[in-house]
């Protein structure tokens, strides 16, 4: 963009450039010729001296030329519109001129070249952050006490000894029958005891 905008301004400076004119005035007999000089703001006008005196041209508000011998010419630009009259520096009132300055065509405005829009850029949605699901803790189940057994208790079976019955004396000198029937069954309860303790 700078770079256009430097080229437009460089072409309109070389095309104002181009379009200014010089302009001649030559000084004879004491005299400029033309008297009066129609120029357009920009211009230059050169006095050239074809006398055998020296001249200059001395013009309010815009400056003087070198002094002039024959053959020799000098300039000035006139930038600004208006009505300059002019003498001799060397011989004053004696010759004078005028140079007649008209305003410069103004050119059209130069539409400023046209600037796309820079697009905006789409913005990209963020999708959220996936959360990840909360596991419920898992409880790890009681497991009742396995109840001990109880022993049960020993009970201890006390079988009664039976106590022998005194030995009848018999009559006739030998063992009673009853004596050994109580013997027998003394005998087979402790038997029946023994076997019990075993068993446990």
């Amino acid at each position: 963009r700078f770079a256009m905008v430097a080229s437009a301004l460089l072409f309109f400076a070389l095309a104002g450039v181009a379009s200014a004119a010089v302009r001649t005035v030559d000084i004879s007999g004491f005299a400029f010729a033309p008297q009066s000089l129609t120029i357009t703001a920009g211009d230059t006008v050169t006095w050239t001296n074809k006398d055998t005196f020296q001249h200059s041209a001395r013009v309010a508000g815009v400056g003087t030329t070198p002094t002039l011998s024959q053959g020799q010419n000098g300039s000035l630009q006139f930038m600004a519109a208006g009505t300059f009259p002019y003498d001799c520096g060397i011989h004053g009132a004696s010759m004078t001129g005028t140079v007649i300055v008209r305003a410069a065509a103004t050119a059209p405005p130069t539409q400023p070249p046209t600037i796309a829009p820079t697009p905006v850029p789409t913005a990209v949605p963020t999708s959220p952050p996936t959360v990840a699901p909360t596991v419920a803790p898992t409880v790890a189940p009681t497991v009742a006490p396995t109840p001990t057994a109880t022993a049960a208790p020993s009970v201890a079976v006390v079988v009664p000894t039976q106590q022998a019955p005194a030995p009848a004396v018999s009559n006739d000198g030998g063992a009673s029958p009853l004596l050994i029937g109580g013997a027998v069954i003394a005998v087979i309860g402790l038997v029946a005891f023994a076997l019990t303790r075993i068993k446990r």
